[in-house]
């Protein structure tokens, strides 16, 4: 599997066909039963036609026996067979007309190697016939705009088109993100599950639809990705088009990874890289598929936001508390409300309330539907809030308080153009009042808690303030690696690994090679500081375990003493020597580590934290994917817990954080000259002292050393 995206026109085939066929079709098979349920719920659509070889009638319509029988032929066929048919029902549909086909079945690479040999065989055939493929071991897509759904998923789908897509590996997590997505109103433009993803991925299914009119927001349920490189293109794509892509990624701890491979036969990366990934390239990473249809659903809806303030009127103090708390743990922005609206707001007020975000209009709201429209046009016109978010029940029977409370938010949502959202205090499903009052106050949007408002808000306030930023950063220029690749033949010692470093431009603690006694005690003396001497060869990447480093060497006789000492340690440990490496001993300042490592999937990622002593006790990184600009290495370092270390902190020296983001770019870009050659290039330390910032110790490693 090539890592490219797959072409537009061969996924038109598959996703808007004009004629399908259900082929194994059978009333006893429950796959086949909803697949032709579904496809039926659409006034119009692709012309269908069922396949059987024995059973002439099933699902009360006439089959046929074979594809080449249907008049007119057929663009896409759903094979319902069993795994040992496939093979057959797929060469028939393409004499049909096929020139795609979503395959069900089971037992391909997720039952292990003879599987996956059957998969392989099932693409291979695929390929030479010149159709695109589908699955296997998933249930189907559905493309609600077009009326097609050849998918076995659950039949409580919405079928009213809208403006989110949801991509899911699990046909099972489809089903039920589909009925949950019924359940609150939200409306699909794709729903698209992708089984073992033979040949079409996540990433290709994705990179497609964001060329989609329709589609405004995707939605994505993962367990891998497949194609990482696609994918990354993918975001690019988003960010461009002003899109977001919101991601549920399983396999987080090391039994979902183990689970995760067992029923689908794929590996699902490292998930530390997979969240700086995504954290880069702006995707929003959920936890639940709750958060996953409500977060796409609002994002769909809304689009970006103008800032990414939240405002929240409430009739429920409590609300407001929850609200606060739980935004504060999100990286909610809740801003005050300025003077003049606070006046405002406070006129629409009891004498006990209190005009602050979040607000809390008191029970007199309920009474008074106005307070909620003038609270909102009073909002609106502050600068920094771009949503508002309303807590108040949901319509039901017999309270026509709340329908009227929805026809003012209506008036002033349309009035000022400020994005309003209506949620209930607990999880609450949109019955036919609620549908029916959303209809004819024109309020777009609700969401079914306080908690799933908090999570979907936070997470599009989020991506709008990346996106806003992201347009504003200077482009990173990819180096030209025809004429500066750099290919390392073998192991490196820490001095030809130092000479590396210099010719990048990266600052080194001075230091010299010696090879005798005499020389290191001269080298001490001249340098008149503690010394560090260590081990300088080729043969060891970690000199420390082996005795190999010795720090605050005083004095030329402890150095001479000291090389002695280092050379017997070489000949005993077997160690061939290129010399010592003396270099004066640094006090104060912060140290940090800065390295790039080789992902199998997704290339060179950069780690920046602290470092020395410290990497192992408080495992304080942040990981991008290369190439980096000075921003992003910018955002690293505001990422670190340790952060305040770095401008001040009681005191401290404060770091020049743009000549410190200078030298980690110039790290990953020699890094990415080095291409494949090497496996590792890591600084530890990296030692930052104000304006003073000196590699201490440095590590390349290469393929099998």
């Amino acid at each position: 599997m090539t890592d490219t995206p797959l072409p537009s026109d061969l996924l038109d085939r598959l996703f808007r066909p004009t004629s399908i066929a259900l082929v194994g079709a059978s009333d006893k098979n429950l796959f086949s039963r909803r697949a032709f349920a579904q496809q039926n719920r659409f006034a119009s659509g692709p012309r269908l036609t069922l396949v059987n070889q024995r059973s002439p009638v099933v699902h009360g319509v006439e089959t046929v026996t074979s594809c080449l029988d249907i008049d007119g032929g057929i663009d896409c066929a759903f094979l319902m067979t069993p795994q040992h048919a496939t093979a057959e029902a797929l060469a028939d549909a393409v004499a049909g007309g096929a020139r795609a086909a979503a395959v069900l079945s089971q037992g391909w690479a997720e039952e292990g190697p003879e599987g996956l040999r059957r998969q392989r065989e099932l693409v291979e055939q695929a390929e030479d016939l010149g159709v695109v493929l589908l699955g296997p071991n998933h249930l189907g897509f559905a493309n609600l705009w077009d009326g097609v759904a050849p998918c076995a998923l659950g039949l409580d789908m919405p079928i009213e088109p809208g403006a989110f897509a949801l991509v899911t590996q699990s046909g099972a997590v489809g089903s039920s993100m589909v009925g949950y997505a019924a359940r609150n109103d939200a409306r699909f433009s794709f729903v698209v599950t992708t089984g073992n993803e033979a040949m079409v991925t996540i990433a290709d299914v994705v990179h497609y639809l964001l060329d989609d009119e329709h589609t405004a927001a995707i939605g994505i349920f993962a367990e891998t990705i497949r194609k990482p490189a696609v994918f990354r293109a993918a975001t690019e794509k988003a960010a461009d088009l002003g899109k977001q892509l919101v991601i549920l990624k399983a396999g987080s701890s090391e039994l979902a990874a183990r689970t995760a491979q067992a029923h689908t036969g794929a590996l699902v990366g490292d998930d530390r890289v997979m969240d700086a990934m995504f954290r880069q390239h702006g995707v929003a990473r959920v936890r639940s598929v709750e958060d996953l249809i409500c977060t796409g659903n609002l994002s769909a809806s809304v689009g970006p936001l103008r800032t990414p303030g939240v405002a929240v009127m409430s009739v429920s103090g409590g609300a407001c508390d929850l609200i606060a708390d739980r935004g504060q743990d999100l990286g909610l922005q809740l801003p005050d409300f300025s003077d003049h609206t606070k006046s405002l707001l406070a006129e629409l007020l009891p004498a006990y309330g209190h005009p602050q975000n979040p607000l809390d209009v008191t029970g007199g709201a309920l009474a008074n539907p106005e307070v909620w429209r003038r609270g909102i046009e009073a909002i609106a016109a502050e600068p920094g809030i771009g949503l508002v978010g309303i807590v108040n029940s949901l319509p039901s029977d017999g309270e026509p308080q709340r329908i009227d409370a929805f026809h003012a938010v209506g008036a002033a949502a349309a009035a000022t153009g400020m994005p309003v959202v209506i949620f209930p205090q607990v999880e609450q499903g949109q019955s036919a009042h609620v549908r029916d009052a959303k209809a004819a106050s024109g309020v777009d949007n609700v969401l079914p808690s306080v908690e799933r408002f908090v999570h979907a808000a936070s997470a599009l306030a989020q991506w709008s303030t990346w996106l806003a930023d992201r347009r504003s950063r200077t482009p990173i220029t990819a180096p030209d690696r025809s004429a500066d690749t750099l290919t390392l033949d073998g192991p490196l010692s820490e001095h030809a690994a130092r000479a590396l470093l210099e010719s990048a431009g990266i600052p080194l603690v001075p230091a010299e090679l010696v090879h005798s006694a005499e020389e290191a005690g001269l080298t001490a003396a001249r340098w008149d500081v503690p010394v560090a001497m260590k081990f300088c060869s080729a043969e060891v990447a970690h000199k420390t375990e082996l005795g190999g480093v010795v720090l605050g060497v005083d004095g030329p006789e402890r150095a001479a003493s000291t090389y002695r000492l280092l050379v017997e340690r070489a000949t005993s440990a077997g160690v061939a020597l290129d010399g010592i490496l003396l270099s004066p001993m640094r006090s104060g300042g912060i140290e940090l580590l800065v390295g790039v490592v080789t992902d199998p999937d997704w290339g060179h990622v950069l780690a920046v934290g602290f470092g020395g002593e410290f990497v192992e006790l408080l495992k304080d990184t942040s990981l991008r994917l290369l190439p980096v600009g000075h921003d992003d290495v910018r955002s690293m370092l505001k990422e670190l817990k340790g952060y305040e270390l770095l401008t001040g902190f009681r005191g401290r020296k404060p770091v020049d954080i743009d000549a410190l983001a200078d030298v980690v770019v110039r790290i990953a870009q020699l890094a990415e000259r080095l291409g494949d050659s090497a496996t590792a290039l890591e600084v530890n330390p990296l030692k930052v002292d104000g304006d003073r910032i000196e590699a201490l110790d440095v590590l390349i490693t290469v393929a099998g050393s």
